[in-house]
C-alpha cells in the first residue's frame, strides 16, 4: 500500500524545481542526471478526494467489528488525445496554478511510492485505460514521464559524464545494516559474496554505502538482477539512517572499481 496522506507539513522541491529550469533551457547529460536524482527523492503534492469508507475487520474471538478507512481517488489529467497523466506539484505555488484547485484536497505521496502505485495499476489485468506516465508542474515546467521509463528511473543512479567518485572502506561499520543483510543473504542463493563499501560523489554533499553483490547476472536476467536488487533494498532501508545505499554488481566496470582492495561481509 503506497505510504498517501492528507498533505499537513510544507512541501517544497528547490532542488528539482532547479533541475527542470535547467534541463528545459539546455538538456544534455548533466543536466537530465540531476533532474532523475532529484526526482527520485521527491515528495509531492497530488489533488484528490479523500473520503472516509467503514470496512469489516475480523477479531480473534471470531467477531466483526467495522473501522473506517481513508480512501484516496487521484484526480487525473488528460491531453487532447485522450492520454491521461498523473499530476505532482512541487509546492503549493504550483498548485495553486490549478483552476480547479479548490474543488479537490490535497495529498502527499513520494515518488517511491508514486512508482508501487503505477506497478499495481499496470498488473491490473481488469485495468482498461491505462496511465499514460507522470506530468509535472503542468502549469510552469511541465515536465512528463512516461510509465515505462518511471521504474527505471527509481531504480538507476544517473551520474553526469565526468563525475568523480571516491571509493573507500567504511570508517565505522554500520553494525545493524550488517546484521540484517547476514540474516538475509542465507536466502538469496544468487549472491555468492557481498561487501559494503562508503561511496562520495563531488555533485552529492553527503557520502552513501556501497553494497557490491557478486552474482551471475547472465543467469538472472535483466529481471532477476532488478528483483534481487529490489529485496535486498528492502532488506536494507529501515537500517540505512537516512544514508542512501547503492546496489551494483561485482561483474560491471563500476562493480570491479569498487572492489580493489575490499574484503566481503558475507560470504556464502
Amino acid at each position: 500500500m503506497a505510504e498517501i496522506k492528507k498533505s499537513q507539513e510544507p512541501i517544497n522541491n528547490p532542488v528539482l524545481v532547479q533541475a527542470m529550469d535547467a534541463m528545459k533551457e539546455d538538456r544534455n547529460p548533466k543536466t537530465e542526471s540531476a533532474f532523475v536524482n532529484a526526482l527520485k527523492v521527491g515528495r509531492f503534492l497530488v489533488p484528490a478526494d479523500v473520503s472516509t469508507v467503514q470496512a469489516a475487520q475480523a477479531n480473534p474471538d471470531g467477531t466483526v467489528q467495522l473501522k473506517d478507512q481513508p480512501q484516496v481517488k487521484f484526480v487525473l489529467f488528460s491531453n487532447p488525445s485522450g492520454e491521461r497523466y498523473f499530476p505532482l506539484f512541487t509546492d503549493n505555488v504550483e498548485i495553486n496554478k490549478w483552476p480547479d484547485r479548490e474543488k479537490h484536497q490535497l495529498a502527499a505521496i513520494t515518488y517511491a511510492d508514486l512508482c508501487q502505485f503505477f506497478k499495481r495499476e499496470e498488473e491490473n489485468p481488469n485495468r482498461t485505460d491505462k496511465l499514460t506516465g507522470i506530468v509535472i508542474n503542468p502549469f510552469a515546467q511541465n515536465i512528463m514521464v512516461p510509465t515505462e521509463s518511471m521504474m527505471k528511473i527509481l531504480n538507476t543512479e544517473a551520474l553526469a559524464p565526468g563525475t568523480k567518485i571516491q571509493i573507500g572502506d567504511l570508517k565505522e561499520k554500520p553494525q545493524e545494516l550488517l546484521d540484517a543483510l547476514n540474516e538475509a543473504m542465507p536466502g538469496e542463493d544468487a549472491i555468492s559474496k557481498a561487501y559494503l563499501r562508503v561511496m562520495k560523489r563531488e555533485d552529492k554533499p553527503n557520502p552513501n554505502f556501497l553494497l557490491v553483490l557478486d552474482i551471475d547476472v547472465v543467469e538472472l536476467g535483466d529481471n532477476g538482477v532488478k528483483e534481487l536488487f529490489d529485496r535486498v533494498a528492502e532488506v536494507a532501508k529501515p537500517h540505512l539512517r537516512g544514508v542512501e545505499l547503492a546496489i551494483v554488481p561485482a561483474s560491471n566496470n563500476f562493480g570491479v572499481a569498487a572492489l580493489k582492495d575490499a574484503v566481503p561481509f558475507y560470504e556464502k
